[in-house]
C-alpha cells in the first residue's frame, strides 16, 4: 500500500561479496537519515537476507520475490557459474519484478546490479516511475551492453556514476548525453561506524614485525594479484622489513597461493579471506596497493586515505587518477608496468616525513566527497 510519501525503490541483486553491497546499503542510510522519501529494498532471491536487521536497513521496506530461494544454497565461484546465476535470477525475477513496478508505481528505480533487467522492462512498458542507472566501478562496453543501454537511454532520467572520466566515456560514444549523467561518489564512508571499526583488535603474530602492505579485493582477474605478488618478490630484494597482506576470495586464491610457494615467500606474503572489518587490518597497515587493471572508485583505497595510509595504486580506467590527482594525495603507477611500479612504491617508501604527511592529509580531506551526508546533497539534486 503506497503511501502519501514519494518512495525510492533499489534493485541491486547480486551473488558474491562486491562493494556495491554496502554502498546500497549507505545509499539507504542516507535517504532515510536526511530526507522524508520512503525506502524500499527488492529482495529478488534472499540476497538481502543476511542484513534484514542490520542498522542501514532499519526503516526500509522489503519486497521479496520467492522463485529462485534455492539460489542461496548455491557456492557461486567462478566466472561461468556467476554468469549463469545471473541468467536465472534474470529469467525468474521478469515477472515479479514488473508485478510489483505496476502494483507499487513507485517515483523512482534505482538500478544497480543486473540491471539489464529494468532496463528492458522499461523498455517494453510504460511507466511513471523515474528510472536511475546507477553504474559502479569502469565497466567494460562490449557490444551488447552499449546497445542496451543507447536503446534504453530514452527510458533512463539520470546515469549516476562515480567518476567524470566515465561519464566523459558515456558522452564520447555517444551512449547517453550530458545532462543524463551525473557524477556522484559512492556514499562509502559513515565516519562514526568506521571509527568503531577499527579499534577492534587484531590478534595475528604477522603483524608484530616488519612493514604490511595491505591489498584489498576480491581475487580475480581485474585485481591483478599475480602481478602484485611477483613484483613483491622483487621488492623484498631492496626491502627486506617489508610484508603483504591480501584480504578478498575469489576464483584466483588457489593459483595465488601457488604462486606464492613457488616464489618461497611464504613468510611474507599472506592471504586473509574476505573479512566483514577491514579497518583494524588497516589500522595496522603501513601502505595501501592497488595493482587493478581496471577499477570503479576504488573504494577501499578511499577507506586507506581516510585511515592515514600512503595509497600506491595502478593508473587503470578508474576514479583514482582525480582522487590522487598528479600524485598530490598517494601515488600512480603506469598499469602493469613493472619498473615503474618498483620505482614508484621505492619513492613512496622513500618520501620525507613532512612531504608524506601533506600528501595523507590531502587525500584525507578529499575522503570527505565519499560521506552519506555528501552522497545524499548530490543525490537530492535529482530527486524531485
Amino acid at each position: 500500500m503506497r503511501t502519501n510519501k514519494k518512495n525510492i525503490f533499489v534493485w541491486s541483486p547480486f551473488t558474491g561479496k562486491v562493494g556495491t553491497v554496502q554502498n546500497v546499503l549507505n545509499t539507504l542510510y542516507s535517504i532515510n537519515k536526511y530526507s522524508e522519501f520512503e525506502t524500499n529494498l527488492i529482495n529478488s532471491f534472499g540476497e538481502w537476507d543476511n542484513y534484514i536487521e542490520s542498522h542501514e536497513l532499519k526503516k526500509v521496506l522489503i519486497h521479496n520475490f520467492k522463485t529462485l530461494r534455492f539460489l542461496k544454497k548455491w557456492d557461486i565461484k567462478g566466472f561461468l557459474s556467476s554468469r549463469f546465476s545471473y541468467l536465472l535470477i534474470f529469467s525468474f525475477s521478469f515477472f515479479p519484478l514488473l508485478r510489483l513496478l505496476k502494483k507499487q508505481n513507485p517515483d523512482y528505480l534505482i538500478a544497480h546490479l543486473i540491471s539489464s533487467l529494468p532496463l528492458l522492462i522499461f523498455n517494453l512498458f510504460n511507466f511513471r516511475t523515474k528510472l536511475i542507472l546507477h553504474v559502479a566501478g569502469h565497466p567494460k562496453l562490449n557490444f551488447v551492453r552499449k546497445l542496451l543501454w543507447k536503446l534504453s537511454s530514452k527510458n533512463i532520467y539520470r546515469v549516476i556514476c562515480p567518476s567524470e572520466e566515465l561519464k566523459q566515456v558515456f558522452i564520447d560514444n555517444n551512449i547517453f548525453n550530458a545532462r543524463q549523467v551525473i557524477v556522484i561518489e559512492d556514499p562509502h564512508l559513515i565516519i562514526k561506524k568506521v571509527n568503531k571499526l577499527s579499534q577492534k583488535r587484531v590478534d595475528d603474530e604477522f603483524f608484530n614485525e616488519g612493514k604490511i602492505l595491505i591489498a584489498i579485493g576480491r581475487m580475480t582477474k581485474q585485481k591483478n594479484y599475480p602481478f602484485l605478488i611477483k613484483n613483491f618478490h622483487k621488492l623484498l630484494n631492496k626491502f627486506d622489513d617489508i610484508k603483504l597482506i591480501i584480504i578478498g576470495d575469489g576464483e584466483q586464491k588457489e593459483k595465488l597461493t601457488n604462486l606464492i610457494q613457488k616464489l618461497n615467500i611464504s613468510n611474507k606474503v599472506k592471504l586473509i579471506g574476505y573479512e566483514n572489518n577491514i579497518y583494524k587490518y588497516l589500522k595496522k597497515s603501513n601502505y595501501y596497493v592497488s595493482t587493478s587493471i581496471w577499477e570503479g572508485s576504488s573504494l577501499a583505497m578511499i577507506d586507506a586515505a581516510y585511515m592515514g595510509i600512503p595509497i600506491l595504486c595502478s593508473n587503470c580506467p578508474s576514479g583514482r587518477k582525480e582522487f590522487i590527482g598528479k600524485n598530490e594525495r598517494g601515488f600512480l603507477f603506469r598499469q602493469n608496468d613493472s619498473e615503474d611500479f618498483l620505482n614508484s612504491f621505492t619513492e613512496m617508501y622513500s618520501s620525507y616525513p613532512n612531504d608524506m604527511q601533506t600528501i595523507l592529509l590531502k587525500a584525507k580531506r578529499r575522503t570527505k566527497n565519499f560521506t552519506s551526508f555528501n552522497n545524499f546533497l548530490k543525490f537530492s539534486e535529482i530527486l524531485n
